[in-house]
């Protein structure tokens, strides 16, 4: 007799025999999640319209998002300690506790899990939205969405609540805040990792010592706290063998990179950000799914490229974005439907390696990831992420930059209009400067964002068609 949700396992890349081993975890999770046969039916739906499910990578990518869920709603369930870290985070600490706690805890970012998956593949974020609503973090206030993914998953009962939380005060400030309402709500122990952003402009890439010794010891405080409360220890062998293990999924997310600068572009930036965000969420199935979805994937589209095949006309203006939707794929679609190759991502964009090679070599491993994070420029300071911008505009020889920052962040707000008169400035590449929320759609939906984005796609490719005149 089948399930209600074999139909959706089976159009997402599980094996018959998976469904079997897999099903039952699944379906439990799904009974947490509240998920019933119409909400496959609808799942299904929104899959086959979003995402180019004939590419076996793609169905590869959406089965691991479904793992991921299964493994955070069932981790206390199934005996595990739950760590969960912020969005965006310093890479390496998370893989490296998990790694070093031979798999007995389960360690991610929950906010970034429901939205790719409650979120992009079933539509039904907004319940969660508005629990959070209703419990602590109110509409009308400027709250970050993302955040509110998280209360709302707790206050649900849908995700189990943690034993540690790791604060990523050193960039989100919102995010250590809300932690402390949800530790004051849950009782869960929270490890605020501090740090400052502040800087000269025009310093990057060069960086105050105290900085990277400040977020070091912060890091390394954090490790300790991890012993003591878990006993986990977190050394620069776990660090390595993190470092190495994650070191083939990130090859081939550069090859992905490459790839989508095709023209015509092979597929759609959808998938591409999909690719990219399981590791940002996942210390799980980042690593033992991610890397083959990603390789097959390449695979098959090396295969379109070679053939000339693609999802936007052949010379559509190539156009770098700071970050696709996370929950609402209606948005990237929308920027393709209008003619633009979403080819890039800024986060999939490497740091120049010259920045990386005339680094100090610090002792400690908090040290160590914090020297990193200077390095990266997305955590050094708002000059640090214009420049990486720049950098990318002209390594990579893009028609147009979108810039659509999170209204709700501080970093990104502080530069909502400053790199747009960096870039144009120092490259000439038209910038769009673009309010959004990457986290969810009910404020700026495709709809809403639509004729800013069309008419600035309009003026790419007049401006292409005067140049090539």
């Amino acid at each position: 007799m089948a399930n209600y949700y074999d139909g959706l396992l089976k159009l997402c890349g599980f094996e018959d025999d998976e469904i079997g081993t897999e099903g039952p975890r699944i379906e439990k999770a799904f009974q947490k999640l509240e998920l019933v046969s119409e909400d496959m039916k609808t799942a299904e739906k929104r899959i086959t319209k979003y995402h180019d499910m004939e590419l076996s990578g793609v169905r590869k990518l959406i089965r691991a998002w479904l793992l991921e869920l299964t493994d955070l709603v069932l981790a206390r369930d199934e005996g595990k300690k739950v760590v969960y870290y912020g969005y965006p985070s310093i890479q390496g600490p998370g893989m490296a506790m998990k790694v070093a706690s031979k798999q007995e805890i389960y360690v991610g970012c929950p906010d970034v899990v429901l939205c790719h998956t409650l979120g992009n593949l079933f539509g039904k974020l907004t319940p969660i939205l508005e629990t959070a609503e209703q419990n602590g973090l109110p509409p009308g206030h400027g709250l970050c969405s993302l955040q509110q993914v998280r209360n709302g998953g707790l206050a649900k009962g849908i995700i189990p609540v943690p034993d540690l939380v790791t604060g990523s005060s050193y960039y989100c400030d919102m995010g250590s805040k809300a932690d402390e309402l949800l530790q004051e709500v849950y009782g869960h122990k929270a490890i605020y990792v501090d740090g400052s952003m502040d800087s000269k402009w025009g310093e990057y890439p060069d960086y105050l010592p105290q900085r990277v010794e400040f977020l070091g010891a912060q890091l390394n405080k954090m490790f300790a706290t991890v012993k003591e409360l878990l006993g986990v220890e977190m050394t620069n062998e776990s660090q390595d063998k993190a470092m190495a293990t994650s070191r083939r999924l990130f090859r081939a997310l550069g090859e992905l990179t490459r790839l989508m600068m095709a023209d015509p572009m092979p597929i759609s930036g959808v998938e591409e950000e999909m690719a990219l965000n399981l590791t940002a969420a996942s210390t799980g199935r980042s690593i033992t799914e991610g890397p083959d979805a990603v390789e097959t994937l390449c695979q098959e589209l090396r295969e379109r490229v070679d053939k000339g095949v693609g999802v936007v006309e052949k010379g559509a203006p190539r156009v770098l974005n700071f970050a696709n939707s996370f929950s609402d794929p209606d948005i990237t679609q929308m920027m393709e439907d209008v003619g633009l190759a979403m080819s890039i991502s800024i986060t999939t964009v490497a740091t120049p390696r010259e920045y990386i090679d005339c680094a100090i070599t610090y002792s400690t491993m908090g040290e160590q990831r914090a020297q990193r994070a200077m390095i990266d420029g997305f955590y050094h300071s708002s000059f640090g992420i214009a420049k990486r911008i720049e950098a990318a505009v002209k390594a990579l020889n893009v028609d147009g930059v979108i810039w659509n920052y999170q209204f709700n962040c501080r970093p990104l707000s502080i530069t909502s209009h400053l790199v747009k008169k960096w870039v144009e400035e120092t490259t000439g590449v038209p910038t769009l400067s673009l309010e959004s929320d990457l986290y969810e759609g009910r404020n700026y939906s495709a709809a809403a964002l639509r004729t800013r984005v069309e008419t600035f796609a309009e003026m790419l490719r007049a401006r292409k068609a005067f140049a090539g005149a």
